[in-house]
């Protein structure tokens, strides 16, 4: 019994141990990516990456996609940008839908560029709100639906994003004052429900 304890001990030490290494790896990554130090960010994002951290993969991606120390390459950058969005991380899902919507390393599909610019404006991803509201507006991937993009929107431009702001002032000019107030309200609802009523 005392055996096992020990074990189960040192186990839980050597885990511990384990993600505050990584932590602190990424954390040398992001300052060397922030200081223009792409070669040093990608050596220490790329074994975070495929352990699976979605922070790291969403870097390496944006890496492969800039070209930024490594040859410029939308279909692996796709790749990583898949691996991180599948797990939730909204900036890898934003790009991966922009990239499913302009055909950039993927083949272009409006339903999957849809898919992938909701589930991160559903995380509260201002630009994937403006580019869901875009997709709205113009029926692509999804049904037409006026109210719906002018949600979209007013939520993406309130967070400051100035193409938002643009897109929802030339849509306003096209609805009534009821269609208005009915957004107004589309819109409170969401954000009071935190996403989960939009």
């Amino acid at each position: 019994m005392y055996r096992i304890l020990i074990i189960s001990i040192i186990l839980i030490c050597i885990s511990i141990n384990g993600k505050l290494s990584m932590a602190q790896d990424f954390v040398a990554g992001l300052k060397a990516f922030k200081g223009q130090d792409y070669k040093v960010a990608y050596q220490q994002f790329i074994p975070l990456a495929e352990a699976g951290d979605i922070r790291a993969q969403t870097y390496i991606g944006m890496m492969h996609f800039n070209g930024l120390s490594v040859p410029r390459n939308f279909e692996i950058a796709a790749n990583w940008y898949e691996k991180a969005a599948d797990n939730g991380h909204p900036h890898a899902q934003f790009y991966l839908g922009w990239m499913y919507d302009m055909g950039k390393g993927v083949e272009k599909d409006n339903g999957l560029a849809f898919q992938w610019f909701e589930s991160a404006a559903l995380q509260g991803h201002p630009r994937a709100q403006n580019n869901l509201g875009v997709m709205y507006f113009k029926g692509e991937g999804v049904d037409k639906n006026h109210l719906i993009a002018q949600m979209w929107y007013m939520i993406s431009a309130s967070k400051g994003m100035m193409e938002a702001t643009e897109n929802m002032h030339v849509l306003m000019k096209t609805l009534d004052s009821k269609q208005v107030a009915q957004v107004k309200q589309m819109v409170r609802k969401c954000l009071t429900s935190n996403y989960t009523m939009c």
